[in-house]
């Protein structure tokens, strides 16, 4: 059992965890629940003992050796092999040839990474640095478990794997604590605690937290006209998929064309943020004259991939694939590992050719010039760890010829992008029906 009282930690001015307490069994799962900020990396640390809380907090970070730690960025080697990772690993914590070939094979084996241990880290999708992290984690069997979001950006496919091996651990009665903005993720396991802004908000089994749910949540079909939208207020109220919901803080405040919704994990999580000060913003909901995903039929496509087929030797990443996305629109890929979706934005981008068929970008072959029209995020976030937030900026900004009055982008003019960005985002997060928890 680790146990926590009233831990907090600062860094500088700023409360990154606000006098928490809480207690992790051997043979359970528990997530930490809360959305950027919320304090979820930082307890993950004071566990492993990297940041150190006030008042000091005995008994609570596990001896290195039976500790298992797997960071936001899956704790990989990319230019080693899966093989060279996992030899690597097990060269640090002492172990047999015969303890390591054990137990490789049947982590590997789990996380379906069986067949691809010659293959450099790099190279594997992000669902398999996913579980080839969670591998390195947990080969020297520890008896406490810490993940940073290990199933953020990963397929749904891969999640599940994940989450198999997550359970496997705490059956062997390893102590496992993971971070995650997954809700469904969050309702699996034996308890959770939800964060925000370094305080704790709630916690226990997810049932008992869905039963302190506060105030009353209600609900509407979003399709049910723009007097339903018009008429509830902006930063109490959010959409998921085809449903409008808003939250009051008692049951007699029941908007019009509202029915009193059954709480689940997400919508009581949204209420206990609201209930403690929290907003979602002023933002409009669009109507679905005006959501996203209604092309004007007018305007030509932006991007235009008409029966391409890429390869690579033998193999066949893309067969016969065609795609239109018109102005206005958000358009998702999906499919699981090795499925071709980072292999067609690439062939869009013009960073790999195709064998055959044809790709446009603005109505032109993708090109240089064409590709400073738009923006790219990589699977790898595309940031530069060595910059700070503010030079990463403007080395950007300058990459692409950004000015501002005469100037160079400087760090209040990013402060500003950030802060319209984040009102943008918050606004397609209503649309597309997504908390600001699982956001």
């Amino acid at each position: 059992m680790i146990t926590l009282r009233g831990a907090s930690v600062h860094f500088g001015a700023r409360r990154a965890l606000d006098d928490f307490s809480g207690s992790f069994a051997p043979g359970q799962v528990t997530a930490l629940v809360g959305g950027d900020g919320a304090g979820k990396s930082t307890l993950l640390r004071v566990l492993t003992g990297r940041v150190a809380a006030t008042p000091a907090q005995p008994g609570a970070v596990t001896p290195r050796t039976q500790l298992g730690y797997m960071p936001a960025d899956a704790g990989v080697w990319n230019n080693l092999s899966v093989a060279q990772n996992i030899a690597f690993v097990a060269r640090v914590f002492a172990m047999s040839s015969e303890q390591t070939r054990e137990r490789s094979q049947l982590l590997l084996a789990r996380a379906g990474l069986a067949q691809v241990g010659d293959r450099e880290a790099g190279k594997l999708s992000g669902g398999m640095r996913q579980k080839l992290g969670f591998v390195l984690a947990t080969l020297h069997s520890p008896s406490v478990v810490l993940l940073d979001e290990p199933t953020t950006g990963v397929d749904p496919v891969s999640r599940g794997e994940i989450w198999s091996l997550i359970a496997g651990a705490a059956a062997e009665g390893a102590t496992v604590v993971f971070a995650t903005t997954y809700l469904d993720e969050a309702e699996r396991c034996d308890q959770l605690f939800l964060l925000d802004q370094g305080r704790l908000v709630a916690s226990g089994t997810p049932d008992e937290v869905i039963a302190s749910c506060p105030g009353t949540v209600w609900q509407a079909p979003a399709g049910a006209g723009a007097g339903a939208a018009d008429d509830v207020p902006r930063a109490t109220s959010w959409r998921r998929g085809d449903q409008l919901f808003v939250w009051t803080p008692s049951d007699r405040e029941a908007p019009a064309g509202f029915t009193a919704s059954v709480p689940d994990l997400e919508n009581t999580s949204i209420a206990l943020l609201l209930a403690g000060g929290a907003t979602l913003g002023a933002d409009s909901l669009d109507d679905a004259a005006t959501a996203p995903g209604h092309p004007r039929a007018s305007d030509a496509p932006v991007v235009l991939a008409s029966r391409v087929t890429k390869t690579f030797g033998d193999f066949t990443a893309l067969h016969d694939v065609s795609l239109a996305v018109h102005p206005g629109e958000i358009v998702g890929l999906l499919g699981g590992n090795g499925a071709g979706k980072t292999t067609l934005m690439r062939c869009v981008l013009g960073l790999e050719q195709v064998a055959s068929g044809r790709v446009l970008l603005f109505g032109q072959v993708p090109s240089i010039a064409v590709r400073r029209r738009l923006g790219y995020v990589a699977q790898g976030l595309g940031l530069y760890p060595t910059l700070s937030a503010t030079e990463n900026l403007r080395f950007t900004a300058r990459v692409f010829g950004t000015r501002s009055g005469g100037r160079e982008f400087n760090a209040a003019r990013g402060a500003r992008a950030g802060a319209r960005l984040g009102e943008r985002a918050l606004a397609y997060a209503h649309d597309l029906g997504r908390s600001p928890v699982g956001a």
